[in-house]
């Protein structure tokens, strides 16, 4: 899935071998408010807009398995809303609850609020890292992971003005400072400082503290990840560093075909967005400095990947 400033597009490798192409306008709430652009507020909507278009992306992709292996139906409403509140059931109870509840078990009465908001955000932290380690067991998580890497791999030939082919991509590293993995993993260390002046109140009401300042969090996640992002100094690049070492779980090397399908989602994109950038070919000159000024607003992975 990639995302523009004012579009997105998602491709989708067919079982019998051809790409699902889909690309839409995207209307995004700060183009439209842009009084609402502003540090540690558009973060919130930005995280919100992928959300939505992360999940339509899966939902795309589930439903066009469905329609080549089943009767052709995709999944109904029902069941996209069944999924949904599984997911955020298990993203809460896995990542905000267990280590809520857990952290006071291992401290003894009357120790300080910063050690217990300590242990539970390095808690949160492994409970993350554990989760990818597992999931990243299965044969269709792998694949996941080596979509993630080619689409990593599409974005670094846009950035540097390389013909978007397959093996040009496949040259590439599957990092970038700018994935959403690096986001997840600031956010999760921002809420040891931050839930640290919540206090000791009931475990329910931790909880929905917990989650009613995740929008907060990630509104001050998003401006640390922009400055990282423009900055090149030791301070911030030591800020996406970790971030970057993450993704070792979270992408894999891709093969040709799966390079295709990100390439593929890319060129529907800039179609929408940038026609003139598919008419140069790919060739350096003139349109290098463009697209080195222009290519992060192409970018599916962080929330707020589209350079607002």
């Amino acid at each position: 899935m990639m995302r523009g400033r004012a579009n997105w597009a998602v491709a989708v490798r067919k079982p019998d071998g051809s790409i699902h192409v889909a690309a839409e306008p995207m209307p995004s709430f700060l183009l439209r408010h842009p009084a609402w652009d502003r540090p540690f507020l558009r973060g919130v909507f930005v995280l919100g807009e992928s959300l939505v278009l992360g999940w339509r992306a899966l939902t795309l992709s589930a439903d066009i398995a469905l329609q080549e292996d089943g009767d052709g139906k995709g999944m109904s409403g029902l069941q996209q809303v069944f999924s949904l509140l599984l997911a955020v059931a298990l993203a809460v109870g896995l990542f905000i609850a267990l280590p809520t509840w857990l952290a006071p078990l291992l401290l003894p009465e009357g120790s300080p609020v910063w050690l217990w908001n300590l242990i539970e955000g390095g808690l949160r932290v492994a409970a993350f890292v554990a989760y990818l380690s597992l999931v990243s067991l299965s044969g269709e998580m792998r694949r996941v992971f080596q979509y993630h890497g080619a689409e990593h791999q599409s974005i670094h030939l846009w950035e540097h003005a390389y013909p978007l082919e397959p093996e040009w991509a496949l040259r590439e590293g599957t990092d970038h400072a700018r994935c959403g993995t690096a986001f997840v993993l600031l956010v999760l260390v921002l809420t040891v400082v931050i839930y640290s002046f919540l206090g000791r109140p009931a475990l329910w009401l931790r909880v929905l503290e917990r989650v009613a300042l995740i929008p907060a969090v990630a509104g001050v996640s998003y401006e640390i990840m922009r400055y990282a992002d423009a900055g090149s100094s030791p301070w911030a690049r030591s800020l996406v560093a970790p971030g970057m070492w993450l993704q070792r779980l979270t992408t894999r090397r891709p093969d040709r075909e799966q390079a295709e399908v990100a390439l593929a989602a890319l060129r529907a994109l800039l179609e929408r967005e940038d026609p003139r950038a598919l008419g140069a070919g790919g060739n350096h000159g003139e349109d290098a400095g463009r697209r080195g000024a222009g290519g992060r607003a192409f970018y599916g992975c962080l929330p707020g990947g589209n350079g607002q």
